[in-house]
């Protein structure tokens, strides 16, 4: 990750810096070149602890040859943190089989939600488990609910679970209108509470107070940070089906931009993964 990037900067650097670890730093650009400089430097050094977004793991999957993978030594890599941007289920399996034979385990695979104004992280993935992927009804999605796919159906959204709340951090699903508490099984907008709130924006009070300063009508409840992300709570779980301002409404359906992008990419193999984007105009 970039280290001018809270994901970055905080789990790479200042996170092993307050608890005493070393910390080996490469740049994105030599990742890019060849990703598997970065799976060599894990296993060169010994490192437990890495993370990237999802379009990293993928482009390890497309770039790195199958006779290189089982060179390498991924046995010591307890927490593979992804985050920062929507995680698909189908990278996990990908990079879970292709790497396998060099070691990696399903449960070292951890699914993470954070953003800067939290000071990072919001929920991660539980110690020794397989990531949670929950099988969605489409059509009930597009309407902000959530419900099991049946069996048999197709298409179905498959979104992972980004673990459970860390610390003292107190996550409600609130609707993002009416600022009021939404039913179990109802998407809405991610709203947090905790110690690790930051103080706000610089210089900028309005943006902060409509941010960080949020109530519940119907309990008065707060103040909560606004994330501006929609999602639900399950098992204990949160789950992040997308962004609100990025959520494109069609005749009165929700659709997620990230679903379309990757329909688009798989239609034609002239579309490259990662290279599409879908917004309205």
């Amino acid at each position: 990750m970039p280290h001018f990037h809270d994901y970055g900067l905080v789990k790479g650097i200042i996170q092993p810096a307050w608890i005493g670890r070393p910390s080996y730093l490469m740049s994105p650009l030599t990742f890019l070149k060849r990703p598997l400089r970065w799976l060599e430097a894990i296993q060169r050094y010994q490192v437990t602890h890495s993370g990237a977004p999802n379009f990293a793991y993928r482009r390890c999957v497309e770039t790195i040859a199958p006779e290189d993978r089982p060179k390498l030594d991924l046995s010591g890599w307890q927490v593979a943190s992804c985050g920062a941007e929507p995680i698909a289920h189908d990278t996990i399996d990908r990079f879970v089989d292709a790497f396998a034979p060099s070691g990696f385990r399903r449960e070292a695979f951890f699914p993470a939600y954070g953003m800067a104004e939290y000071t990072l992280l919001i929920s991660l993935k539980r110690e020794g488990v397989a990531p949670t992927v929950e099988a969605l009804d489409p059509t009930a999605l597009e309407r902000g609910l959530v419900s099991e796919a049946r069996a048999g159906m197709d298409p179905k959204r498959q979104v992972v679970g980004c673990g459970v709340p860390v610390g003292d951090t107190r996550v409600v699903i609130a609707h993002p209108d009416a600022l009021s508490r939404c039913a179990e099984q109802q998407v809405g907008e991610i709203w947090l509470a905790g110690a690790s709130t930051t103080q706000g924006y610089w210089n900028n009070q309005e943006e902060t107070a409509r941010t960080f300063g949020a109530t519940l009508r119907d309990t008065g409840e707060g103040p909560f940070l606004r994330t501006g992300d929609l999602g639900f709570v399950r098992n204990g779980e949160v789950f992040v089906t997308g962004r609100l301002k990025d959520l494109l409404i069609v005749r009165g359906r929700n659709h997620y931009p990230q679903d379309i992008e990757r329909t688009v990419e798989q239609c034609h193999r002239l579309f490259r993964g990662g290279g599409a984007a879908v917004f309205s105009v």
